[in-house]
């Protein structure tokens, strides 16, 4: 390519005008700088594309062909603004979300179905993954934000912007097969040693959390499963006593199907965070759907 396309734009309006003055009315410019942009074009190109006529221009046979290349290239151009315009006005585009079953459940689904009850035209791109990966497919923006539940590693989130939206809670449950902390007393952690114990597995957030803050007697659970509703099944099941987050376990607590065993030390509440780069070029559905978060202050 000549580096040019201003002179495929008078190319391809003299080509469709059949004459110079009537491209130069089309374009808004003088006759001179039309028959001057189509002789650049033909300098560059070391060919003539025009054949001079009594009654104005006609193509050359290779003047018909670089057309027929010219015109789709223009209306791949054109297609392609209207498209940025769409995207501009959230009449499409794409919005790539990465989230834990966790913070998609109790927490970002009623936002997605809000978004795209407004944006139906917008695609949504929904990553389901532990908090340590969704940090990771950001960082290779793969996606535009996430929402994760913390602690968050620092060191991990370096250069990204954090912004707490949603308080959460750590409890143990138990079905009526265990009799510990059943007469409502608080209990020791300790205490809880001596029972099968049904975690989530390392590597998500919520697992490093509990280390955190458990005795080492706790940390090497009976069980350990990779989702939140495995553990609550098995907690049903009275198959041992699980650390899970409140939200889960809410509606069994309140039909009695298990209850929650106080401990003397409750584990302090953490935070889901939403996150994303800092300085990162957002597209409008991105920004909207951030801007949606953030205005709602975290309710």
């Amino acid at each position: 390519m000549n580096g040019r396309p201003d002179l495929y734009r008078v190319f391809l309006t003299a080509a469709e005008s059949d004459s110079i003055s009537a491209a130069a009315k089309r374009l808004f410019v003088s006759q001179p700088a039309v028959s001057g942009s189509i002789m650049s074009l033909e300098e560059a190109l070391g060919t003539k594309l025009f054949k001079r006529e009594s009654r104005g221009i006609r193509l050359t046979p290779e003047g018909e062909v670089l057309y027929e290349y010219v015109k789709k290239a223009f209306i791949y151009l054109e297609a392609g603004e209207d498209k940025l315009r769409d995207i501009h006005t959230l009449a499409g585009g794409v919005l790539r979300v990465g989230a834990s079953d966790m913070t998609l459940r109790f927490y970002l689904l009623d936002y997605i179905e809000r978004f795209n009850l407004l944006y139906p035209a917008v695609r949504l791109s929904v990553t389901n993954a532990p908090t340590p990966r969704t940090i990771r497919e950001l960082r290779a923006d793969e996606i535009d934000f996430g929402v994760i539940s913390g602690p968050v590693n620092q060191a991990e989130a370096a250069g990204m912007e954090l912004v707490p939206v949603r308080k959460i809670r750590d409890i143990v449950i138990a079905s009526d097969k265990y009799a510990v902390g059943a007469d409502g007393r608080p209990v020791r952690a300790e205490e809880l040693a001596d029972y099968p114990l049904i975690m989530l597995e390392k590597g998500t957030s919520t697992r490093t959390y509990l280390d955190s803050l458990l005795p080492p007697s706790m940390r090497a659970p009976a069980i350990e499963l990779a989702t939140s509703d495995l553990v609550l099944d098995f907690a049903r099941r009275g198959i041992g006593i699980a650390c899970i987050v409140e939200d889960f376990a809410r509606e069994d607590i309140a039909g009695g199907l298990l209850r929650e065993i106080r401990l003397d030390k409750p584990f302090p509440p953490r935070d889901f965070y939403l996150i994303y780069k800092k300085n990162y070029p957002h597209s409008s559905a991105s920004k909207r759907f951030i801007g949606m978060l953030t205005d709602d202050g975290g309710k």
